[in-house]
């Protein structure tokens, strides 16, 4: 009977170690895509700053500019929703906290929901519970480029302009440090200065990251020609294109760091389990030992 129960032990520990083998070779993959990841979002920052910068400076200096792209412009029916996951699991709750951001933002509204999933994990959330998906995107988030963000955000600027959709949110994962990443929101349609402001400190907060800190300098001494309303209609489709993109940028690390963390503690609980499994092993081949000590005494006392 103890033979048995060593056995069943024996199998335990090498089934687990093996699983241990194969989330230990995903942290490494994991922590590869991640630091290449870093670098790319490294060198979006910057961009995206002197983009907020000048739609920061026009919305600041003028709060009655005439602009369909201004909240309050239009009544709001129909809102577009662009959700950002994965395109694999195996990342702790990355995922499952980018549904629930977008199910808290459409809990409060009474407009009519058009999706784009971003991500394999995203597409078939959507599609089994039956969204108006617009259209999906799979298998971009290690090689998605600007250009990419700026057809889909021209097509989404033509479908706002014809009256097709009336508002606009990005549902992303920030990446805030290698342990750290938050899920959250940025509706980038219509513009208010209150929303930009919120979406312009969620991408340009205090992390990891050393480029592009403080705002740009020369953002003040911008002369605006013809003037400011017009500039400002020519403008926010690059602003929309920056928001996409740094969705997608900040999402794919985000998740990266997501599945690290997770498969670090996978492999940490995995040697953990091996101990202790280690420990009971020995523990019942301590008690077969004595046992079988114990029948050979037994059996010579009764030979005497």
């Amino acid at each position: 009977m103890a033979g048995a129960g060593m056995r069943d032990i024996k199998r335990r520990i090498k089934s687990v170690s093996s699983t241990g083998q194969i989330t230990k070779a995903m942290e490494l993959v994991a922590s590869s895509k991640l630091r290449k990841a870093r670098e790319r979002m490294e060198t979006y920052r910057p961009y995206f700053k002197a983009v907020s910068g000048v739609v920061s400076e026009i919305l600041g200096s003028n709060s009655n500019i005439n602009s369909g792209y201004v909240d309050g412009a239009r009544e709001i029916r129909k809102t577009l929703y662009i959700v950002i996951a994965g395109d694999k699991g195996l990342c702790g709750g990355f995922n499952t906290n980018t549904f629930k951001m977008h199910a808290a933002i459409e809990k409060g509204k009474e407009t009519e929901s058009i999706i784009i999933p971003v991500g394999l994990k995203s597409v078939d959330y959507f599609t089994k519970r039956k969204y108006n998906i617009m259209k999906s995107y799979q298998g971009i988030g290690e090689t998605v480029t600007y250009t990419e963000c700026k057809e889909l955000s021209d097509e989404i600027i033509d479908l706002y302009n014809k009256g097709e959709i009336d508002e606009v949110y990005v549902v992303y994962t920030q990446f805030i440090s290698m342990i750290s990443q938050q899920t959250t929101s940025a509706r980038v349609l219509p513009v208010s200065k209150s929303d930009f402001d919120a979406n312009m400190e969620k991408l340009a907060v205090d992390s990891e990251s050393v480029v592009g800190e403080g705002d740009p300098e020369w953002v003040e001494a911008v002369v605006f020609c013809p003037d400011q309303e017009n500039f400002f209609d020519l403008f926010v489709p690059q602003y929309v294109e920056s928001m996409i993109y740094g969705g997608m940028v900040e999402s794919y690390v985000s998740e990266q760091g997501s599945r690290r963390t997770a498969m670090e503690n996978a492999s940490d609980n995995a040697k953990e389990m091996i101990d202790q499994l280690t420990l009971f092993y020995n523990r019942a081949r301590q008690a077969a030992i004595t046992q079988e000590i114990t029948e050979i005494v037994s059996g010579a006392d009764a030979l005497d």
